[in-house]
């Protein structure tokens, strides 16, 4: 149904082209910036399957893990964590997967999103009403000391890392503006930052990878914390690109 939908859409040459805008600000600085073309295709599918998946949560929230246990039998629970992910893939059924693995999750979320809101679009809602069935959603008006407090022994703090900010940072080679926030929370809070990425096994299969943590004592700063983790999101997202949701909406564009 899907694919049938966007045979029809790709014939409207306004719409291919926003789709290659996309993949354009994803790719441009990567190696594969020659396939933009092609992938903008692909990503298409992917953006229609996403929203439809939505609506089918029971099979959104049963995804598989490779290193779970460094959320579970080799995590010190007596210190908090913050788990380091980003708009890939399935990412909203990501934290029901993990609840239903026995990893409770609190989820930082924007606040536009979690108000009450009948006037919100569905697509929106059920989007968030996924998100919620791994765990409680934090709002990001808390704020940084509002996060702190959160962060105690045991908890696990799920953060995006492809959020604009104001952090110049390079992502699949290009220079952009990204967030310092989870690097800088966690060296104030000693908390190790476990990513997981979104690993394709075939056409029509993938499952989570959970990394090994990072000790935010081992780098000689934040920022020099935060362009490790993009290093390893990169590296997962270069491998498929066109499953990366709404490229546009991520890290800010840096003036020349």
């Amino acid at each position: 149904m899907v694919a049938k939908r966007v045979e029809v859409l790709l014939e409207d040459p306004a719409f291919l082209a926003r789709q290659e805008q996309e993949m354009r600000f994803l790719l441009e600085g990567s190696s594969r910036a020659d396939e933009i073309p092609q992938l903008a295709r692909a990503y298409a599918e992917q953006a229609l399957l996403r929203k439809w998946m939505r609506f089918h949560p029971r099979a959104i929230t049963r995804q598989r893990f490779e290193g779970l246990e460094w959320l579970t039998t080799r995590r010190d629970t007596s210190r908090p964590a913050i788990l380091s992910f980003t708009h890939h893939h399935r990412y909203d059924g990501m934290w029901g997967s993990l609840k239903a693995a026995g990893v409770e999750v609190h989820a930082l979320a924007l606040a536009d999103i979690l108000v009450k809101d009948r006037s919100l679009p569905i697509e929106v809602r059920q989007h968030t009403n996924v998100i919620s069935r791994g765990g409680p959603l934090v709002s990001t008006a808390v704020g940084s000391a509002g996060l702190k407090e959160l962060l105690q022994p045991g908890v696990i703090l799920g953060i995006a890392s492809d959020v604009a900010s104001r952090t110049p940072v390079e992502f699949l080679g290009k220079k952009v503006l990204g967030s310092s926030g989870a690097p800088r929370l966690a060296t104030d809070t000693n908390s190790p930052v476990i990513i997981v990425t979104v690993v394709r096994d075939g056409e029509d299969s993938h499952h989570l990878r959970i990394h090994e943590p990072l000790e935010p004592a081992d780098f000689a700063s934040p920022e020099a914390l935060l362009d490790e983790m993009l290093r390893i999101h990169g590296e997962a997202i270069l491998a498929w690109p066109e499953a990366y949701d709404t490229p546009l909406t991520r890290f800010g564009a840096l003036d020349d």
